[in-house]
Formats: C-alpha cells, sequence, structure tokens
C-alpha cells in the first residue's frame, strides 16, 4: 500500500522523484514516463518541453533523409528509458526499463491509466508461472472502447519477446489497435 500512495503521489509531483530506494525510484519514474508520454498534449514540442522540465536527460537523433526524430528521455540512474518519435509517421512515445518486469510495470499502468482515460476497458494477458516466484507473468493493456481502430496502452516485456513473460525488463507503449 505504500508503494501505491509513493506513485499517486509521484503522478502529480512532475519530475522523477529521489526515492529511499532505486526500486522506487524505478518505479516512480516509469508512472512520470508513463503519464507524461500518454497524456493528450497539443503538439509533440509541448511533450519535448514536459519531459525536460521533469528533468530528464536528453538525446536527440534525426535523420538526414526526411523529419524523422527521436528524443531519448532518461530518468535518474538510467532508471527508465523514454522514446518519443515524430517525423513520416504518427508520433510514437514509449518508457521501457531493465530493472521492473511486466506484473510490476502493470500495476504502473493500472496506477495511471484509470487518472487519464477512465473510460478505457483493461484488458489482461496471462503468461507463464514464474518459477522463482509461482506466479503468472501478467501483462495489461487499455483499450478505448468508442473507437475500433482506437487506442490501445499496455505492458509488454523487454528485449523483444513476443510472449507476455517475466524476463525483468518491460516496456509501456500506445499504438493503434489495427
Amino acid at each position: 500500500m505504500k508503494r501505491a500512495l509513493i506513485l499517486v503521489s509521484a503522478l502529480f509531483l512532475g519530475s522523477p522523484a529521489p526515492a529511499q530506494t532505486f526500486d522506487e525510484a524505478v518505479r516512480i519514474n516509469l508512472a512520470l514516463g508513463t503519464q507524461l508520454c500518454t497524456q493528450r498534449v497539443p503538439g509533440v514540442e509541448t511533450r519535448v518541453s514536459m519531459f525536460r522540465a521533469a528533468g530528464f536527460s536528453e538525446r536527440v537523433e534525426r535523420t538526414t533523409v526526411n523529419s524523422d526524430t527521436t528524443h531519448y528521455f532518461t530518468a535518474p540512474a538510467e532508471t527508465v528509458l523514454v522514446e518519443l518519435y515524430y517525423g513520416e509517421m504518427p508520433e510514437e512515445c514509449s518508457v521501457s526499463t531493465n530493472h521492473l518486469g511486466v506484473t510490476g510495470a502493470s500495476e504502473i499502468l493500472d496506477l495511471v491509466m484509470p487518472q487519464l482515460y477512465p473510460g478505457y476497458v483493461r484488458k489482461i494477458t496471462q503468461g507463464p508461472v514464474n518459477p522463482a516466484t509461482g506466479i503468472p507473468a501478467v501483462c495489461v493493456r487499455y483499450e478505448d472502447p468508442t473507437n475500433p481502430i482506437g487506442e490501445v496502452i499496455g505492458v509488454w516485456p523487454g528485449g523483444g519477446s513476443q510472449t507476455c513473460i517475466e524476463n525483468g525488463a518491460s516496456r509501456i507503449f500506445s499504438s493503434s489497435r489495427v
């Protein structure tokens, strides 16, 4: 319960929070990055400014061929990495960490999404049982119920896995259901 209170209060701090433990820093910064990635704002410049104002470190890659641009925002102690792309394709923002598995990241998404999009529908994909804990992996996603090709915001394992597994890493993404 204490962890949930820390996370909920961190959502309104507006910057990566100093935490008592590394695990708390991971969770708080994942929640903050998710909030900044998923809330609707006017224009990509506004989103970029929000990450800068929140204290994330920034690296930018721009192509010389077209308008494709990717900002990489890193939270303190490299607890989370945010990738914000815009250019020739629709804007895409994802938050990843190598320090928290899908079940923990799903808990974070469960705190953020009802505040930002209370009408979205929660869905669960259950993965195999983690031998270390005896608990199955849980990947949560939230879908816009008003639009059949609408937005989905969810959690998936880091490292390119194609199934919901606990591998110690996670990625929170947003995409269209098409």
